[in-house]
Parts: C-alpha cells; sequence; structure tokens
C-alpha cells in the first residue's frame, strides 16, 4: 500500500523555528487535518534532503528554464553531502553557468532541504495558501509544501 505525506519545509534549510512555535504549527495542522495517521514537528543536527518518492519528476534551472541532467544533480548532491554535509548547497549550473543553490533548483514536484520539518502522513485533503499563511506567521518563516509519496 502506498503512503503519502505532506510536509512543510522553510526555505531556508537551516531554519529552524522556537519548539513552542513547532508545537503550535503542529496543533494547527491536526485540526485541519484530523484524519491523519500522524502529525508531528521534527528537526535534525544537519541539513536533510526531503525525499519525495515517486514525485520527483524533473528539475529545472531556474536562471534558464533549462532540464537540469539527472547524473549531473546526482553528483552535485553526492558532492555537496560528502564535502559539507549539505551545508554548502552553491553549484554552478552547466546549462547557463548561473550559481544557484540546490535549493533553489525548480523541483517538480515541489522538494527541498531543511533541518526542520512538519509533516502530516496520509492526510485526506490538501491545504491551500490561506492555510500555510497562517502556519508561517506561527513558525516565522516562509514555507515550502511538498507531497512525498512512498
Amino acid at each position: 500500500m502506498s503512503e503519502s505525506t505532506l510536509i512543510f519545509i522553510p526555505t531556508d534549510p537551516e531554519f529552524i523555528p522556537e519548539p513552542e512555535a513547532q508545537w503550535a504549527a503542529a496543533e494547527l495542522l491536526k485540526s485541519f487535518l484530523p484524519k491523519s495517521d500522524e502529525v508531528r514537528a521534527s528537526t535534525s543536527d544537519e541539513v536533510e534532503f526531503i525525499v519525495t518518492g515517486g514525485n520527483l519528476e524533473r528539475i529545472l534551472c531556474p536562471a534558464c528554464g533549462a532540464t537540469v541532467d539527472e547524473d549531473w544533480w546526482i553528483e552535485a548532491m553526492n558532492t555537496a553531502y560528502s564535502e559539507s554535509k549539505f551545508a554548502n548547497l552553491q553549484v554552478i549550473l552547466p546549462c547557463c553557468g548561473t550559481r544557484v543553490s540546490l535549493n533553489d533548483l525548480h523541483y517538480e514536484w515541489p522538494t527541498g532541504f531543511a533541518r526542520f520539518r512538519l509533516e502530516a502522513h496520509n492526510p485526506t485533503t490538501d491545504l491551500d495558501g490561506t492555510f500555510v499563511s497562517r502556519l508561517e506567521q506561527i513558525l516565522g518563516c516562509k514555507l515550502r509544501k511538498i507531497w512525498a509519496h512512498i
């Protein structure tokens, strides 16, 4: 059986909200997605790449719109992890020479890097921008909404 997870991460990979804000955001998410199997906020010691399973279709350059070569991206990810455990995400894209963070590539479906995540497992509905704005106010940061499907 497949599972879906709705994940919210800060657009700044290093940002970790205050513990009280994490709790309040998780409680709000629970109230809007009461049929979810589990809702939780979590942090990690290091920046992590948020794996989306089958939902990652392609990656685009934010500067020129070209499709990023998968082999190049895998090598860039391996280098960023092995050299700095994702503390340095800066790369130079081969398509147009633009310097950009791996976090700022256009991932279809959206994903990114984070030390904090707020997630709901197997929610029965999606949430609109109004709700995301409320979470952003509570957490004190801009958020990226990610759907993972495993």
